[in-house]
C-alpha cells in the first residue's frame, strides 16, 4: 500500500470511528421511571364535591363512596315525582354542587364540559337568564368552599350552553383545580 493510501484510510477510519463512538454527549436520553397516585373518596380528598345547598331533589350522589354523580331524571323531593327536564328549554339547577378546598394551597376551580354537551357549570352569581350564563371559576383559600350551579340546554338553543342533551345523554365533566 502507497503511503498517501495508508494515511487517507486512517483519516476515513477516525471519521467512521467519532461518528460510530461518539463524542461521550448525548442528545436524547430516556429513562422510565415510576409515578404513584393516589385516589380517595370525596370526603377525604384534597377537593371535596358534595351536594350544596340547591339539592333540594336528591341529585347529587356518591360523594360518601366514590365518584360522584348527578342524576337529573326523577324528583325525590316528597312531590309528585318529575322525570328529567323539558324539552326547549334551559333548566337551571343553582348551587347544585358545593366544592370544598381541603388542600392547604390556594387553587382556582373550574368546570370542563364536553364540546357541544348541553351543559354547563357556572358560579353562585353565574346566572342571569339562559342568555347569560358565566361559566364556573372561582379561587379558593384553603378551608374554603364555592358552590356551583348547573344549566341543562335541552332544546332552547342559547350560545351560553353549547349543544343540546337528548333524552339519556351521559355526559361526564372535569372539576379542575388550579395551583393559583
Amino acid at each position: 500500500m502507497k503511503r498517501r493510501t495508508f494515511v487517507a484510510s486512517l483519516g476515513g477510519l477516525a471519521v467512521v470511528g467519532g461518528v460510530t463512538f461518539g463524542s461521550g454527549a448525548f442528545d436524547q436520553a430516556e429513562a422510565t421511571r415510576g409515578i404513584s397516585i393516589s385516589t380517595t373518596v370525596d370526603d377525604d380528598a384534597l377537593i371535596r364535591l358534595v351536594p350544596g345547598p340547591g339539592d333540594d331533589g336528591n341529585f347529587v350522589s356518591g360523594h360518601e363512596t366514590g365518584p360522584v354523580t348527578i342524576e337529573i331524571d326523577a324528583v325525590e323531593n316528597g312531590a309528585e315525582p318529575g322525570n328529567g327536564v323539558n324539552d326547549g328549554s334551559v333548566t337551571v339547577f343553582p348551587e347544585l354542587l358545593q366544592i370544598q378546598n381541603q388542600g392547604s394551597d390556594p387553587v382556582v376551580i373550574s368546570a370542563e364540559e364536553p364540546p357541544d354537551a348541553g351543559i354547563v357549570f357556572f358560579g353562585e352569581e353565574g346566572f342571569d337568564g339562559p342568555d347569560s350564563i358565566a361559566q364556573l371559576e372561582a379561587t379558593l383559600t384553603p378551608g374554603s368552599s364555592t358552590n356551583a350551579g348547573l344549566a341543562v340546554d335541552a332544546g332552547y338553543g342559547t350560545d351560553q350552553v353549547p349543544g343540546t342533551v337528548a333524552n339519556g345523554d351521559s355526559i361526564e365533566v372535569v372539576i379542575r383545580a388550579d395551583a393559583e
